[in-house]
């Protein structure tokens, strides 16, 4: 009897040593052996410092029980051996946090997906004056957005895998989507049902838009998959959830939203289905997906069977799933039990394969227009108050709690979207990321349960990521405080031998009180949107203290030379160029407005040079380049057919992302990037020149349906679609000479830029359209 109650005793300890309670909720984490958890984080620091001696000198202690109501604690000291850093953390994942905090604050170093500052020496470290302590503000940390998958990760191999997953763990993330693979998964199950492998092939898209596969919105756009990208992807994702489950972070795993192949409603006639919306325009062809009703039994049956195959294949029940059904469509029926019993459906799959489940669901549906309030309380009535968390997915500019009274008792994580496309200019708003987390945490009080970033593609406006995951054990910063951390970023981003001069500190200052202030949405260029007449571009911040920046950046490149500062110093660069280009356009149309055929000629000479410039600037610095887009493509192309495919999937999505007749979404994922410039939005440009100049000397006003048809068939289709070029994957040239060459060459003509920066709240022009 009493060794019966002991190992009753051992298990209840062990069940709550591997779950957080709070709020009386159980949230389950993943149960991982300390010691390879250890091992886990050791091998971490060992790649970020390259293997270095002193990567040995970290200690790792894991300590579940140094966790507070389930926050994750670490704590940094001097080790037990001389020369040597103790980590002691209540999980792998804020271990490794630890580790990024010792990097920064006290090595004055730091690790980006640009590349990495580190002043760590091979041979010792710094030791520490005194004991740090950090607890985090909240249970977890969110890194991702459906479509980051597509526009960032779609062709990235373990390799480059390995560095995201550890940049997560180094910023404290704990929870993130894993959809790598799941058409392995779904081809499988649904072979199984009775569908033939053709109709299969005509369902899923190309691997560039999965992500909008996955969310409902597209079927067959770019496609098919071939079996090689099956089995490759699948055993891509083994690889990367062994490696965040090692660390200790928690894969969220798809689940079954209801959508199938174009055949399904005939083939189960009995079954209740839907259609999804038109979504952008592409037609029947490639979108309105037939989706199973959630109220079906049959649902019961498709979403059980995918979902234990999915935790069978991968060998792991991570209690986290994904499942996002309405993602920018209308449900068919408006009564609010109806919505109430959608929801109880899926819930019901997820509880009925686990019974702690615990549902992930974006929050973004309810921007539309259709979600009033009492639909969205009806919405999440019927799912279990613990077993649902939401994503809040742009706090930082548009918060859903505030309207629905914290999501009506479920939980959610509050995140910072910003980027959209995966566009790669600059702007932001530190001022809404250091007052929104705490602004949620006091308006919906433990209902808040996280800190998170939901960018659609990441590699660009660093700053904002990195502040953004402070949020999680930060408290709100004040405007001086967060002058002290722009220098404090600066320092670590760019110190080295010589130290950093003071011009590069006030340069940043200046950026991070404008550009970086509250400029919450940025605006895409003019220099690479579809070229045509009175285009316009918002500018919702001081111009000139972006180009002051940028001067105090060319004179600070006399005394630094690191890899960091070159790629900051390019970027703001073509971010200047940007803005050059949009104040001569503004001249060009002057001019046209005037019949001035002379002027119109001389304004597009210059536009022309600039875009030749930009070019140029991009070229020489290896982060801005389209042949790194397609030679990570290409490496999944076995055959010469196969190589087409992959290369038309890689620029489809950066240039007219739909058809010619889905305008809507040209050049969403607009990049600067060397290659597009030249190869793609130059091109349009000239073919724009050439029918307004045309237009002036004939007399004739421009037909803008022929201006459409000239730049689809002279410039975007050939770019996409009959282009092999081999895109460079080295650099051209050097940067700081470079730039020291255009400043010098535009630097007197900027004193004759004037923009006025618009002070009310832009429309936002969402990626889709609702309703």
């Amino acid at each position: 009897m009493i060794r019966s109650l002991l190992l009753c005793f051992v298990g209840l300890l062990a069940l709550h040593q591997s779950n957080a309670i709070a709020n009386d909720i159980i949230w389950p984490k993943p149960i991982v052996s300390p010691a390879s958890t250890s091992k886990a984080v050791s091998d971490l620091i060992s790649r970020v410092l390259d293997d270095a001696l002193s990567a040995s000198f970290f200690q790792i202690s894991i300590k579940a029980n140094l966790s507070v109501n389930g926050k994750d604690v670490f704590e940094l000291s001097n080790g037990s051996t001389p020369g040597s850093i103790l980590i002691s953390a209540s999980t792998g994942v804020a271990a490794a946090w630890a580790f990024n905090y010792y990097l920064k604050y006290i090595a004055d170093s730091s690790f980006y997906w640009s590349g990495k500052n580190i002043r760590i020496s091979n041979r010792t470290l710094f030791p520490i004056s005194k004991p740090i302590r950090i607890v985090a503000n909240d249970l977890y940390r969110w890194y991702g957005n459906p479509c980051t998958f597509s526009y960032s990760a779609v062709f990235w191999n373990f390799s480059r895998w390995e560095k995201e997953i550890d940049w997560m763990a180094m910023n404290g993330i704990n929870l993130v989507y894993a959809t790598t693979g799941m058409e392995y998964i779904y081809n499988k199950v649904f072979l199984r049902m009775g569908f033939p492998q053709s109709e299969l092939d005509d369902y899923f898209t190309g691997p560039a838009f999965l992500a909008w596969f996955r969310m409902g919105n597209l079927q067959k756009h770019a496609g098919p998959l071939s079996n090689s990208w099956h089995q490759s992807q699948f055993q891509l994702a083994k690889q990367i959830i062994q490696r965040m489950t090692d660390i200790g972070m928690i894969p969220v795993l798809p689940t079954f939203t209801g959508f199938m192949p174009r055949t399904a409603p005939s083939r189960f006639p009995s079954a209740k289905f839907y259609y999804s919306s038109d979504w952008v325009g592409f037609g029947c062809n490639e979108s309105c997906l037939p989706y199973l009703d959630p109220t079906d039994p049959f649902f019961q049956k498709v979403g059980v069977e995918l979902l234990n195959e999915t935790i069978t294949l991968l060998n792991l029940t991570s209690h986290y799933y994904a499942c996002d059904l309405f993602n920018e469509m209308t449900p068919p029926i408006s009564d609010l039990e109806y919505l109430a019993d959608v929801n109880a459906g899926i819930i019901q799959v997820m509880q009925t394969v686990d019974p702690n489940a615990i549902w992930v669901m974006q929050a973004w549906l309810f921007l539309s227009n259709f979600w009033t309030a009492d639909r969205v309380k009806s919405y999440l009535s019927k799912v279990p108050i613990g077993h649902l968390i939401l994503l809040d997915l742009f706090s930082e500019a548009i918060p859903q709690y505030s309207r629905f009274e914290s999501f009506y008792g479920h939980y959610y994580i509050w995140n910072m979207l910003h980027d959209f496309g995966g566009n790669n200019f600059l702007f932001g708003s530190l001022v809404n990321v250091t007052n929104g987390p705490q602004a949620a945490r006091n308006f919906s009080g433990d209902h808040m349960i996280g800190v998170g970033i939901t960018m659609e593609g990441i590699n660009q406006n660093e700053i904002m990521y990195e502040f953004a995951l402070e949020q999680s054990w930060r408290s709100p910063l004040n405007e001086i405080e967060l002058n002290d951390w722009l220098v404090g970023f600066v320092m670590r981003r760019y110190i080295g031998d010589p130290q950093v001069p003071s011009s590069a500190l006030y340069a940043w200052q200046l950026l991070g009180n404008s550009v970086y202030q509250k400029n919450l949405y940025g605006d895409r260029s003019i220099m690479l949107s579809r070229p045509g007449l009175y285009r316009e571009q918002d500018i919702n911040f001081d111009i000139k203290s972006l180009l002051l920046a940028w001067e105090l950046l060319v004179d600070a490149s006399n005394e630094i030379d690191s890899d960091l500062f070159r790629y900051d110093l390019v970027d703001i660069t073509k971010e200047v160029l940007q803005y050059k280009f949009l104040s001569v356009y503004t001249q060009f149309m002057s001019a046209y407005n005037q019949s001035d055929l002379y002027g119109v000629s001389t304004q597009a000479a210059i536009l022309v040079d600039i875009l030749s410039d930009t070019e140029l600037v991009l070229a020489s610095d290896r982060r801005f380049l389209l042949g790194n887009w397609i030679r990570d493509a290409l490496q999944f192309a076995k055959t010469e057919e196969s190589i087409h495919f992959y290369n038309f999937n890689a620029k489809l999505q950066v240039s007219i992302w739909g058809n010619n007749y889905t305008l809507d979404l040209y050049d969403y994922a607009n990049k600067f990037w060397s290659g597009m410039i030249q190869n793609y939005y130059a091109q349009r440009w000239y073919v724009f020149f050439d029918v307004v100049i045309q237009s002036l000397i004939q007399g004739h006003p421009i037909d803008s349906n022929l201006l459409g048809e000239r730049l689809f068939l002279e410039a975007e289709l050939p770019f996409f679609m009959l282009d092999i070029k081999n895109y460079p994957t080295n650099t051209q040239g050097d940067s700081i000479m470079i730039v020291h060459q255009l400043f010098n060459k535009y630097h007197l003509s900027f004193n004759d830029i004037y923009f006025k920066e618009k002070s009310t709240r832009k429309t936002f022009s969402f990626k889709y359209h609702f309703d």
